[in-house]
């Protein structure tokens, strides 16, 4: 990546209609952070292209503002040091966010002009924005467990969960903004992008007997570690440190390649889930017969039936089971 030219001149390639975009994309964060809103309908393209280097600090610092503490930490590395072409292929979704936003410019290579890179500088030094951008991740994590837990959630009960939250009445406005969201909301509900059956929705939605679960809870979800604390998942740790060479450095490992793909990924199809687990077992494991891959399974299963299930609002297999 390339620092050069002035935001301006690279504005001045952009067509109207990209400008366009770029102010709307303002007047959008405007009304979440209660800013003046920008009326360009009868402006000219040279008017609008003074008027987005008007606002373009208030514009910046509120974007980055809505940045997730992934994002922030990759724009950090982005605008404070070299960058190869590993580190820009390994986050290229954030870079095609860039490059969507008018941030970043594609020509020959990519290019960023200096005064933007020196306004990213101050903002992300910013002891306020850090701040907020971490309690902001916070609640990201947040609805990300909430969706993990129940699938399906209606906005009555959203508010109540939210309802301790300072400036929770931002909440749903960020997260209408959040690019990286995996759910849809709408006037009654937040709901998976998972979820495509109306009559599971349906179903889902009818049964408001939630379990109830605290933010921490919640965050963990969102943060994939909320299986830690589950009884079955520590067995399962045991299992492998009783039967191979395992140290509690390759517990990240067993993480990221079976138990959060088994467990967040997949809750929508128990029988998918299933065989793409026993697949990924076989891969990463040498087993001198079946016996230790069958116990491995099982164990890995038991975890499940400790983990909120949609179909039971948040309440685990073993709880309902132990209900009956």
């Amino acid at each position: 990546m390339n620092i050069f030219g002035e935001y301006q001149d690279y504005l001045q390639k952009l067509s109207k209609e990209k400008l366009q975009n770029i102010i709307d994309d303002y007047n959008n964060l405007a009304n979440i952070f209660n800013l003046e809103i920008v009326n360009s309908k009868k402006l000219k393209k040279d008017d609008m292209i003074l008027k987005i280097k008007e606002i373009k600090d208030d514009y910046f610092k509120c974007w980055i503002m809505s940045l997730d503490l992934s994002d922030f930490n990759i724009l950090k590395h982005l605008v404070f040091k070299k960058v190869n072409d590993e580190f820009l292929k390994d986050n290229r979704d954030f870079i095609n966010h860039l490059l969507e936003k008018e941030i970043l410019f594609q020509e020959q290579e990519l290019m960023m002009s200096w005064d933007i890179n020196a306004l990213f500088k101050s903002l992300i030094k910013n002891k306020d924005v850090v701040k907020y951008v971490k309690t902001w991740n916070r609640i990201y994590k947040l609805v990300d467990g909430i969706i993990i837990a129940y699938g399906v959630v209606s906005k009555k009960y959203f508010d109540i969960i939210v309802s301790d939250i300072e400036n929770h009445e931002q909440i749903i406005p960020k997260l209408e903004y959040y690019y990286k969201k995996d759910y849809t909301i709408d006037n009654k509900k937040i709901m998976s992008n998972k979820l495509t059956s109306k009559k599971r929705i349906n179903s889902y939605v009818k049964n408001d007997k939630y379990k109830m679960f605290t933010n921490k809870e919640f965050v963990e979800m969102g943060n994939s570690t909320y299986h830690h604390g589950i009884k079955s998942y520590k067995r399962f740790i045991k299992m492998l440190k009783n039967n191979y060479v395992f140290r509690n450095s390759d517990i990240e490992f067993v993480d990221r390649n079976i138990v959060i793909p088994y467990l967040y990924n997949s809750l929508n199809e128990e029988e998918k889930a299933k065989k793409e687990l026993e697949e990924t077992i076989i891969t990463l494991f040498e087993f001198k017969g079946d016996k230790l891959k069958q116990k491995m399974l099982e164990e890995v299963m038991k975890i499940r039936l400790e983990f909120p299930l949609w179909e039971y609002r948040g309440f685990t297999k073993l709880e309902v089971n132990n209900e009956e």
